[in-house]
């Protein structure tokens, strides 16, 4: 006889629910709307690069004078300190915003004199002279520089260095950039202590 086996129904195949479609996070969105912006700030900045060609600006210290020094044996310094700057702006198409200015005299790191200038805007491919007169009262030196500063005198020359620090804005167009720190230096700065004799001038070096 045959086996007889029992009709068996066929296995119903399961359905899977669907998946919903995976939509960008809010994060991808943040993350390429940053990249966009990047992207484009890049590419404005190397068309603004290419079409303004910047130029460093030049700094030069002139017509250096020293009046009414005097040095006592505590090492108390006074003087009158006179003198221009010139700060060059070579560029075609970028004028220059000053906000704040300050002007230092130094002695061998010492500062001696101080002094402070009104924000002033330099037109571009414009030369401007910056003329200042620092007072030293009664200012207490170290005695090392006491002792330099009379080797110097006995030589009838002083040198010193003046320092410049600046807040400054340049604008192209109608664009102004943020604020940036201009730091101008310009060392050894000898002066004839005899009024018959002139300072030469000194360049100076600049770092923005």
């Amino acid at each position: 006889m045959c086996d007889h086996k029992p009709n068996q129904e066929p296995m119903a195949l399961k359905t899977l629910p669907a998946q919903p479609l995976r939509r960008p996070s809010l994060v991808c969105y943040v993350f390429l709307v940053i990249l966009t912006l990047i992207f484009i700030a890049a590419v404005g900045f190397l068309i603004t690069w290419f079409v303004t060609k910047p130029k460093k600006l030049h700094y030069t210290l002139e017509n250096a004078s020293v009046q009414n020094f005097n040095l006592t044996n505590d090492n108390h310094m006074s003087a009158t300190f006179i003198f221009t700057i010139q700060s060059h702006n070579p560029n075609h198409r970028i004028s220059v915003y000053y906000s704040s200015v300050e002007i230092f005299v130094k002695f061998k790191d010492q500062t001696l004199a101080f002094d402070t200038m009104e924000p002033f805007h330099q037109p571009r491919m414009n030369v401007k002279q910056i003329d200042d007169m620092l007072v030293a009262q009664n200012v207490a030196v170290s005695k090392s520089n006491g002792k330099n500063l009379r080797a110097q005198i006995s030589s009838g020359k002083i040198d010193f260095e003046v320092f410049v620090k600046a807040r400054v804005r340049f604008k192209i167009g109608v664009w102004k950039t943020a604020h940036h720190t201009a730091k101008v230096k310009c060392p050894h700065v000898t002066v004839a202590l005899s009024q018959s004799q002139n300072s030469q001038n000194s360049s100076c070096d600049v770092d923005i």
